[in-house]
């Protein structure tokens, strides 16, 4: 991670790292997605939890399958984000190497009036989503690596955040979760289509309903864990058909000695 990306990931809980995806990637990943449309479904609405300011008009879109297992070549610009070499670098960093795939990745969709995502998260009351930093090193639990494959833009709503709650010593109120109060802390987050938003899970965190008309949105999202550590269930299994020595170790359970260290590991490609 550069200076500024552990400075603000620190200082935020989040962090934006624009053209993480080059136009070719952007480009193979949203064809990807377009052309298996019949697998997006769309949920009921219920993730506002009624919250007037949060509700809409259809609930956010879903792909039914993982992307890692669509056919190829389909799958492929989403395997390379599970092992991209940014992703490596981060995590690496934050989570330790070792690090492991906890579950996902997700498909995200949002059309104009699509419902929002009561906030929620956070805050390190839960064991397994913490940020502490000691002896010079940042250390997280369950942290998102979220793909924004179109462009997010100020005032369009998706993905949303309380900056610097991860470290918050004292619980959100629910008025401020549910936008019943406006205390003038929660930020929409903008990204350039291509860029990669990393959030540590103990960041409050939420999603607003989803504005534009001209635009969806097209989120992919992948939720990490240091080595040791499980927030989901443990894979029984890889799920790709062929996959990498780097992608196995994604997927191992929980463990601590004898992991594979992806950066380091030439043969793990």
């Amino acid at each position: 991670m550069t200076e500024r990306e552990k400075y603000l990931f620190d200082l935020w809980g989040y962090v934006v790292i624009e053209n993480a995806l080059s136009e070719e990637e952007l480009t193979t990943a949203n064809a990807a997605i377009t052309h298996h449309s019949d697998l997006i479904e769309n949920r009921e609405p219920g993730l506002s939890e009624g919250h007037p300011d949060l509700k809409g008009s259809s609930g956010r879109g879903e792909l039914s399958q993982s992307p890692l297992t669509l056919e190829h070549p389909w799958c492929d610009p989403f395997r390379n984000m599970l092992t991209h070499p940014k992703t490596i670098d981060v995590f690496n960093e934050i989570l330790g190497p070792g690090y492991r795939l906890d579950h996902g990745p997700g498909l995200i969709t949002m059309n104009s009036g699509t419902e929002g995502h009561r906030f929620h998260g956070g805050s390190t009351f839960d064991p397994s989503q913490f940020h502490h930093f000691y002896h010079e090193q940042i250390h997280c639990g369950l942290t998102v690596a979220a793909w924004q494959l179109a462009e997010v833009r100020p005032g369009d709503g998706g993905f949303a955040c309380i900056p610097g709650s991860h470290k918050a010593n004292y619980r959100t109120p629910m008025s401020v979760l549910t936008l019943k109060e406006n205390w003038d802390c929660i930020k929409q987050v903008s990204a350039p289509a291509g860029s990669l938003v990393i959030f540590t899970e103990a960041l409050i965190h939420g999603t607003l309903p989803w504005i534009p008309k001209d635009r969806e949105r097209r989120s992919i999202l992948f939720k990490y864990a240091p080595g040791y550590l499980a927030w989901g269930g443990a894979f029984t299994e890889c799920p790709i058909n062929d996959p990498t020595s780097a992608e196995l170790a994604m997927f191992e359970p929980p463990h601590r000695p004898g992991r594979v260290t992806l950066g380091d590991d030439p043969t793990a490609k």
